[in-house]
């Protein structure tokens, strides 16, 4: 049980990082064949399981909490204190991601290639251009947010708390994409600085941020229903192009995320340098514990 809960901790550490992948993370720990078993026995008819299988999802969702509320705390200061070299932390967490992506999905890419006609080839770059093409068109359609830390929350209607519902959709079905970073969407989708900063202020009891958080919490289930069932679907029986699908996403996403509005001297571009090895280095680790 202490395990899973420290384990749940380290997923919700990822889900608030942009460019960090909450599924890869759960690969990374042990947990992800796990959960994706759990998710489905709940919903099997006949499971004697089930049991189980909620009270193994509860610890894991509680652990996550806990991560994402004390991270966004730090994330807070960050952006407060070094916006520019916090995104290029990102940026460098997205892009030392993409080697890791290729070797580990690309080789069974390549297996099933050897016997894949040249049509579905073409499909597969299509899916990798389709990815590509659904981050960039995200930014130029995603709203600029001026506010990197939000102190004054938008007045609770039924519109807002709709809006926090899709945000957690998206949050939650980012979780089961591996690669992907449900933080990073929302990052480009312009609701990232608001997610963070209403996480960073739950400890304030108030009703202004615990009632949107609940209906966002709606949204994560759904989304984390929706994904494991769509991801392994598409996995099973759509493996190339889903690979290269994803591909295009991590890609394109390392490339928006850069920061082009700053003003860059010799000692911001030294700092952003440093900071984005730094990202890149988390990600390397991880990926030696995996």
């Amino acid at each position: 049980m202490l395990k899973t809960l420290i384990g749940g901790i380290a997923v919700g550490l990822a889900n608030i990082i942009p460019g960090v992948s909450g599924g890869t993370m759960m690969v990374v720990l042990g947990l992800f064949n796990r959960v994706m078993s759990s998710i489905s026995g709940i919903f099997t008819k006949e499971n004697p399981n089930r049991l189980d299988d909620i009270k193994f999802l509860a610890t894991v969702l509680i652990g996550a909490m806990i991560g994402l509320v004390v991270f966004a705390n730090v994330l807070e200061w960050c952006f407060g204190n070094y916006p520019t070299q916090t995104m290029f932390g990102f940026v460098g967490m997205v892009a030392f991601s993409i080697p890791s992506l290729v070797r580990s999905e690309m080789k069974e890419d390549e297996r099933l290639n050897a016997k894949t006609p040249t049509s579905k080839k073409a499909l597969s770059i299509l899916g990798f251009g389709l990815g590509c093409v659904i981050i960039f068109g995200m930014m130029l359609i995603a709203p600029e947010e001026k506010e990197l830390v939000i102190t004054s929350f938008p007045a609770l209607d039924l519109v807002y708390l709709l809006k926090m519902v899709l945000i957690g959709f998206v949050a939650g079905f980012a979780m089961f994409i591996p690669g992907v970073s449900g933080s990073m969407c929302l990052l480009i989708i312009g609701e990232y600085y608001l997610f963070k900063s209403l996480l960073a202020n739950v400890t304030s009891f108030d009703l202004q941020i615990l009632i949107p958080l609940a209906f966002m919490g709606v949204g994560i289930l759904l989304g984390i229903v929706a994904s494991s069932k769509i991801t392994g679907y598409c996995l099973k029986h759509f493996h190339n192009i889903t690979i290269y699908f994803i591909l295009g996403l991590v890609i394109a996403s390392s490339i928006v995320l850069i920061p082009l509005d700053a003003t860059y001297d010799m000692m911001m571009i030294i700092s952003c340098f440093i900071t984005m090895l730094v990202g890149g280095i988390i990600v390397v680790m991880l990926e030696k514990l995996a």
